[in-house]
């Protein structure tokens, strides 16, 4: 009876944890179960620097135990947090002293035993995938913005007055209300004007459709929901910040306990977009191809600018490509242009110039090369020899225009003066109908950069077919996903024995390249589980929103993964930037050794998640079953 109630008083220290607090009573109860407690004297270590890993992972219960850091930085245990989870996650030996500094009593939990309830206990999976995403947080680089648009208050684009309802309307009179006013949402409020809730029409259909609510029924009742708040000076990029921490959707303006506004994602977009740009206004006035080429140089101040002005790296990513994207349009516009006055002529039928790879995922750095395609409009005259010429022509031309403008002829020939990437939409789709019945290493490897397209210039519903026709073929034929899968598999995360970070090795020192051994990785897991599940999307973070959707990601997991994302593409941008303001040559590798203990500590941290997730792919893909 003694030991069933020190079980019962274990389990509940754990449930009011930071750690556990979402895990179930049933799941700790299992954890439990495999654990042994100890007690740790004050002043002694539970392990040091140098010392073999026990194939443990501890839990600490009461008491207080420190972390020494190789890096000299101490952090304290809270109950609740895991003890020893690098090691855990890497099989290496133990870097840092952790030492009680009063007696305290820890779980400690063989590896073989925790790792079995990982795999068989959902919630302690995301458990664990939520302190590594915190973890990421916590050690990655202040990201505030000080200037720029986003540095604004949220005053400066919320919507004001606030659309709102009394606690006492109905489901009815609600939706009476938004659908008059074409609105997705109405704030609750009472008769002093205080927030009781928030509506939605997400909201408004879940009560009627799924628990039976009545049209008379008040909002309060059965559809009002807790909504999040901020205050008036919240700035832009801590509004953008919580709303995608959250998956919220929505913030409420609140002045005094009152809503004065009313934020969305969609309006924070909006303002990104309206910013003028100069740059981006001199490309589509360009009126040549070499003075196009001429402003391409400029894009590293653009970066240097939208690294300041975007509090997610991810987000001045996508800010750059587009700026990319709009100079490679105003290359096919040129070229087109260079097409009639060399009395060749408009197009003889419609078109959809692809753009694939990075660009396709909107992912483009300050060096990407061409990855490109054409899908030529199926008429009767399509295979005629005059439209064969007319398009091998005009490919050929943007092909050498795209270079001399600054992005680089594909080394694997992936552009689309290359016949495998010109021809009409219906054998665009007899040859991915090929590669599905008949996948092969080439067709995966070729598959991995091609299946990232986007229409660049042109006509978009070629390209909307293309895709709708490769996830039709891929969900009912799903073999070419395995041999993606074994493709990505080629390449590891730069993580390894000793938690070290993986290295390559040339004349001017060691390096890592954080695009094949980190980005390329995410993308690659990202896209292939967004094929498997008929997912549209193309960029990364929002294939990983997509995936968190759809269930195939949990929200912890889908954390640990784009924190690592954001993380690897933060080092990869402003190394890049680095180069380009001193004029050297663009690369992808980065010297460990050159950044500071707290970056190497959170890029040790960020491909152990890129790690897990490879993991998770390759497990979802062990089984020989297609």
């Amino acid at each position: 009876m003694k030991q069933q109630r020190e079980t019962v008083t274990t389990e509940q220290i754990l449930a009011a944890t930071r750690t556990f607090r979402d895990v179930p009573m049933e799941t700790l109860r299992a954890l439990v179960a495999c654990a042994s407690r100890r007690v740790l004297p004050g002043g002694v270590a539970l392990f040091r620097p140098g010392e073999a890993y026990k194939k443990e992972i501890y839990i600490l219960l009461d008491g207080s135990v420190v972390m020494h850091r190789p890096t000299g930085r101490q952090d304290t245990v809270l109950p609740g947090d895991l003890i020893g989870l690098a090691n855990y996650l890497d099989k290496n030996d133990y870097t840092t002293k952790t030492i009680a500094t009063s007696q305290s009593e820890i779980l400690a939990i063989p590896e073989d035993r925790f790792k079995t309830l990982e795999e068989t206990q959902p919630e302690l999976f995301n458990a664990l995938n939520r302190v590594i995403a915190t973890k990421l947080r916590e050690r990655s680089p202040d990201r505030s913005i000080s200037t720029g648009v986003l540095a604004q208050p949220v005053t400066r684009v919320m919507h004001s007055p606030v659309a709102s309802c009394t606690p006492e309307t109905t489901l009815q009179e609600a939706f009476g209300i938004m659908k008059a006013r074409k609105i997705g949402s109405l704030v609750v409020t009472d008769h002093q004007g205080l927030l009781r809730g928030v509506l939605t029409y997400a909201g408004l259909a879940e009560a009627v459709m799924l628990n039976g609510a009545e049209p008379e029924n008040r909002v309060t009742q059965v559809a009002a929901e807790t909504p999040r708040v901020i205050d008036p000076e919240t700035a832009l990029w801590e509004a953008e910040e919580i709303m995608k921490r959250h998956s919220a959707k929505y913030l409420i303006v609140l002045e005094d306990q009152c809503p004065i506004g009313i934020v969305s994602q969609t309006d924070i977009l909006r303002i990104l977009i309206s910013r003028p740009s100069t740059l981006t206004n001199r490309f589509r006035e360009a009126d040549s191809i070499k003075e196009l080429a001429g402003l391409t140089p400029l894009l590293v101040d653009a970066a240097i600018d939208i690294q300041e002005t975007n509090h997610r790296p991810s987000s001045a990513v996508r800010l750059l490509s587009e700026y990319h994207l709009i100079a490679q349009r105003r290359a096919v516009e040129l070229t087109l242009r260079w097409m009639e006055t060399r009395d060749l002529g408009k197009a003889p039928v419609g078109f959809s110039v692809l753009i694939m790879g990075s660009g396709g995922r909107l992912e483009m750095l300050l060096n990407p090369d061409q990855d490109n395609g054409i899908i030529i409009e199926d008429t009767p005259i399509s295979e005629s020899k005059a439209v064969k010429e007319w398009f091998d022509h005009f490919c050929n031309r943007l092909n050498l225009n795209l270079d001399r403008i600054g992005y680089p002829l594909c080394p694997g020939a992936i552009m689309a003066r290359n016949s495998l990437y010109n021809k009409t939409l219906s054998k665009w789709k007899q040859q991915i109908n090929h590669i599905v019945d008949h996948p092969t290493e080439k067709a995966a490897r070729w598959s991995n950069v091609v299946f990232d397209f986007d229409t660049l210039y042109g006509d978009d519903s070629l390209t909307t077919e293309l895709r709708r026709h490769a996830l039709t073929e891929l969900k009912e034929k799903p073999r070419l996903l395995k041999m993606m899968s074994d493709h990505d598999a080629e390449g590891k995360p730069a993580i390894g024995f000793f938690n070290q970070l993986v290295t390559m090795k040339d004349d001017q020192g060691e390096y890592i390249d954080i695009k094949r051994n980190g980005l390329r990785i995410i993308a690659d897991a990202a896209r292939i589980f967004s094929l498997q599940n008929g997912i549209a999307a193309q960029n990364t973070t929002d294939r990983l929103n997509a995936l968190m959707r759809v269930g195939k990601l949990s929200t912890d997991f889908k954390d640990s993964v784009q924190e690592a994302f954001e993380e690897l593409l933060d080092l990869l941008l402003t190394h890049q930037i680095e180069q380009g303001k001193s004029g050297r040559e663009l690369n992808k590798l980065i010297n460990p050794e050159r950044l500071s203990p707290q970056s190497r500590s959170t890029l040790r941290m960020a491909m152990r998640a890129v790690k897990r997730f490879q993991e998770q792919l390759q497990d979802d893909y062990a089984t020989d079953i297609f």
